[in-house]
Order: structure tokens, then sequence, then C-alpha cells
């Protein structure tokens, strides 16, 4: 049984876990797993169907039939570290005098290390909790919260599990009564390919696609001046909102291009 971390050092450890969304989180659970291997302590791994990643599930007290307690729920993959700003190791913990510097520090490694800590702690007196606690920690929050979702498709405990959560998003413990939602689009223009000195023989595909960005940006204007009901609930962006995420299309510049594909995202209000 390893011994109890003080919290800055568990973060660190969890910290320079790379749990980017498009890597395999396996070592990171591998590592809480054996972290959390303490009489009173009950470990489940819930595998991704592709079996690169897993949900954790740990309990620590008996469940009881009118699902009392508390489940702490975090996720523990992270967005990619790519910006240029970074000044230090994004998966180095560094101590800033007033901060922890780090990805993933604030959304939501801090918590999982704090709610790690907890389990184990608390696994010291299970039999003598006055309810049962348990963690749920869920892969590819990022990316659509597809572990959460896979967990309510295929786990069998839910009903097992308490039913009051708090979940460690940093909203430094305000409660988030609506959210936005996200409507994914993807729109896909087709042409005909050419050489760029004979641009009569083909079909520029990228050439609506603009006229298309240029019109969901007016789109995007125009939704801004649209009131709802919710809007006051969101301050600082009222409306829904249009983002051109991605654009893709062409091969070569002397080449004229036969597709383009342009990815949209709407922060739709509720």
């Amino acid at each position: 049984m390893p011994n109890l971390l003080p919290d800055p050092d568990l973060l660190t450890r969890i910290v320079a876990f790379d749990t980017v969304s498009s890597n395999p989180n396996l070592p990171l659970v591998d590592f809480l797993s054996d972290y959390l291997d303490r009489p009173g302590v009950e470990v489940e791994r819930h595998l991704s169907p592709d079996g690169t990643k897993a949900n954790l599930i740990v309990r620590v007290g008996s469940a009881r039939e009118d699902r009392s307690g508390l489940v702490l729920s975090g996720h523990m993959d992270v967005v990619p570290a790519g910006e240029p700003g970074w000044e230090n190791d994004p998966f180095t913990l560094t101590d800033r005098g007033d901060r922890w510097v780090g990805r993933g520090a604030c959304d939501m490694k801090g918590f999982v290390a704090l709610a790690v800590n907890l389990a184990a702690e608390a696994s010291a007196r299970a039999d003598r909790l006055a309810a049962p606690l348990a963690l749920v920690l869920t892969y590819d929050e990022e990316v659509g919260t597809l572990g959460a979702r896979w967990l309510a498709e295929d786990y069998g405990g839910l009903d097992t599990l308490p039913s009051s959560v708090i979940i460690g998003e940093p909203t430094s413990l305000a409660v988030i009564g609506l959210h936005k939602g996200h409507l994914k689009m993807r729109a896909s223009f087709s042409g005909v390919s050419a050489h760029s000195g004979y641009p009569h023989l083909g079909a520029n595909a990228i050439v609506p696609a603009g006229r298309a960005i240029v019109a969901l940006a007016g789109l995007g204007a125009a939704l801004e001046q649209e009131g709802a009901e919710s809007a006051a609930r969101f301050p600082d962006v009222p409306f829904a909102a249009v983002n051109v995420g991605t654009v893709h299309g062409g091969s070569a510049i002397n080449v004229v291009p036969d597709s383009c594909v342009v990815e949209i995202g709407v922060r739709t209000l509720p």
C-alpha cells in the first residue's frame, strides 16, 4: 500500500501523465489504481470500447439502498498543450508562488488529486463513515464527454452509487444551473480537380466554401441581436455563438481543389 502523498505531490505525479484526449489514459489509470489499492477501497475499471482508455469508479463504504452518500466526479483527460506561450514543460507542475502551473492543473487534475486523497484518507475509517463516498473519473470529457456517455450506456452499477454528485469543474463551486449546448456541423464542398493553368477545366471547391463562411459570419452577427429568455444567465456571451472552427481544402497551390470541408460549432442557448 503506497504512502499517502501530500496533495501537491500527488498533483505533480498526475500532471506528469500526458493524458491529452488523443492519447490512451491507461498509464494514469494504472497509477491511480495502485495508489488507491488500500483496505476499504474498491476500484473498478470501465474500459472504453477499443480498450485503450478507461473510466475509474472508486468506492469507500458500503452502498446504501437509499443511495445516500456522495460522488466526486471529474475527468482525467486534458486539452492539447501546443500553445506557444508555455514557459515550462506543460506536464511538469511548476510553483509560481500564488498558483500551480501545468496542463490540467485546474481543469481538472487539481480536483482529481484532492478527490483521490480524500478517498485514500477515508479508507482508513471506511467502517465508520456516516455515508459512502465514491469517485467517478472519466476519459475524453474534452472531446465530447465520451467516457461519461459510455459509462451511462454500459456500466451496470450506476444505480448503486450515491445520487448526490459534485462535479469538479473549475467553477469555484458556484452552482451552474444552465449550460449552453454545442451543435457541431460539417459542411463538405465538392469540385473538379484541374491544373491551375487551366482553371476552366475544373471547379474550385474552396470558392463556394468561402461564400458559406461569409454567410456563417452573417448568421453569427444576426444571432448576436436575437433575444432569448435565458440570455441574462450568460452575461459575457448572451447569444448563440457561431464559430467556424476548421477549414480543410486543396492539395497544392497549382492545383484547382476538388474538395473543401468546413467544420462549424454553435454554442446554443438553453
